[in-house]
């Protein structure tokens, strides 16, 4: 214990490396700029070894390989002991997991409830985030990230893929089902990803050159889906995000045997610095919840309209 560096060593040259500088680092701290400076020197005098080195811009630092072994051991130490004091104060360590809008709300928002329920002594925040956040400057723990699949990281850890095919609400189905040309079409403002524009449908259902002036278009998935839910038109659904609906027949696939595989991920992506007790046991709950089958259009699963139209259809 007695060439243990002093805590608060540890604590700038932690801060310093997740900030980004000693600036960041003084100012979370609540010293000044040079009296971080002094710490990790003297931690570096006392370690025998750089630790940091400076790198392009304005107060811009990198780790050594010295640094970067000793960089895990000094954050799961202090998260510990964070951990430690919150739990004897009877303040829990917060859990802070972000997402995108329609992700939160129509997938993870019940499962982190859920989840919350199994472990009631930590608190757990959800907050939305259309991008990945920005680990060094935000007290995100863990954040499912939307990516195209060509932008995916090699170590990137999926948690899953969606389908698209279209849907509508129970009300509109028999009209829907039977002339989509005449339907009003419910699109999300999206230009990356095709599988979800009408444009890229409208061969395979065979729309007229004129379709374009029957699409509303929304901001949002969310938007979308409560507008077929209540009736205005086809939209291109995402399952499993729609699951819920689907199963409890507030939308109904058109088609049986008409989906195509989405070109974006959900991943998931942890904040390098922190070493929460509770995030491992979270990523394997979302994935369990993730591994679910997502709801099945084909066969059995038809709609039961669609089906008995088939078996009644006169043959040929």
């Amino acid at each position: 214990m007695n060439h243990l560096p002093p805590l608060n060593a540890l604590r700038a040259f932690e801060a310093a490396v997740r900030l980004g500088g000693f600036a960041r680092a003084a100012a979370e701290l609540n010293v000044s700029t040079s009296a971080v400076s002094h710490q990790i020197r003297a931690l570096e005098t006392l370690l025998g070894a750089r630790l940091l080195e400076r790198s392009t811009g304005v107060g811009g630092i990198q780790l050594t390989p010295a640094g970067a072994r000793l960089l895990p051991a000094v954050s799961d130490a202090l998260s510990r002991l964070g951990e430690a004091c919150a739990d004897i104060r009877g303040t829990a360590t917060r859990l802070t997991v972000s997402a995108n809008a329609p992700f939160s709300s129509m997938w993870l928002a019940r499962r982190l409830a859920e989840f919350s329920s199994l472990h009631p002594e930590t608190p757990l925040n959800a907050i939305v985030l259309e991008n990945e956040p920005d680990f060094a400057r935000s007290s995100v723990d863990l954040a499912i990230v939307h990516v195209p699949q060509r932008h995916l990281k090699p170590h990137d850890d999926v948690l899953l893929q969606e389908t698209v095919f279209p849907v509508c609400s129970p009300e509109l189905y028999p009209t829907a089902s039977r002339a989509v040309c005449r339907s009003r079409l419910l699109q999300e403002m999206h230009e990356n990803s095709p599988e979800i524009d009408w444009r890229n449908w409208a061969e395979e259902f065979g729309l007229p050159d004129d379709f374009e002036t029957k699409i509303v278009r929304y901001s949002s998935f969310s938007q979308v889906i409560g507008a077929a839910v209540g009736g205005a038109g086809i939209a291109l659904g995402r399952t499993p995000l729609i699951d819920p609906e689907l199963r409890s027949g507030r939308l109904v696939p058109l088609f049986s045997n008409r989906s195509r595989p989405a070109s974006w991920r959900f991943v998931i992506r942890r904040n390098p610095s922190v070493q929460h007790h509770l995030l491992e046991p979270l990523v394997a709950y979302l994935r369990e919840e993730a591994s679910v089958p997502a709801y099945i259009i084909s066969g059995a699963e038809a709609h039961p309209r669609e089906k008995r139209a088939t078996e009644g259809a006169a043959p040929g």
